[in-house]
């Protein structure tokens, strides 16, 4: 038995909604590394309330593959993605540690990177900041086929320091302006 949270295919589906005019991912259909362990996260809430919360790690890995036609999202068209999240008010191990947030572009398969700095945030988990400020970009394929996928991610891997009280809210797919 593995750590790791990997949702199957009917979580991936049941996590994505529709609200806005945005596309929303519920951190039910994200793949956690260590989310199956609870002493590393745990699960707060339900359905649209669902939390995932980091209680702590030193390896955070947070990421998402879901299957174009899943997401619904227009052929052809631009969007951008951005994570919700918030800290709670005993959040550790973030200065000096940003978190690096990745999409995999899927029409021309190039990866594109930003970095946000966590211990910038309120430390209030009723308080939720969109990260990073300036979002990821990426483009739906004008044709693609059944298992063409949209891949992202949050990382923090590279610095090997403990690290907990993230909350993540839901993962934000908007069309762009």
């Amino acid at each position: 038995m593995t750590s790791h949270y990997k949702p199957d295919d009917k979580d991936k589906k049941e996590a994505i909604i529709k609200r806005d005019g945005n596309t929303i991912i519920r951190p039910k259909g994200l793949d956690v590394t260590w989310g199956k362990d609870t002493r590393y996260w745990t699960v707060k809430g339900e359905g649209e309330n669902e939390v995932r919360e980091l209680l702590q790690v030193s390896w955070l890995e947070v990421t998402g593959s879901i299957l174009l036609e899943d997401l619904g999202l227009e052929k052809g068209s631009c969007y951008t993605l951005s994570f919700r999240v918030s800290l709670k008010s005993d959040a550790f191990g973030w200065n000096g540690c940003p978190v690096y947030l990745m999409v995999k572009d899927p029409k021309e398969g190039k990866y594109q990177w930003k970095n946000a700095d966590l211990s910038l945030l309120p430390k209030d988990e009723n308080k939720t900041t969109t990260i990073p400020i300036n979002k990821l970009t990426f483009q739906i394929p004008s044709s693609y086929d059944k298992k063409s996928t949209l891949s992202f991610g949050l990382f923090e891997i590279w610095r090997g320091r403990w690290k907990g009280g993230l909350r993540i809210h839901e993962v934000i797919i908007s069309p762009k302006k």
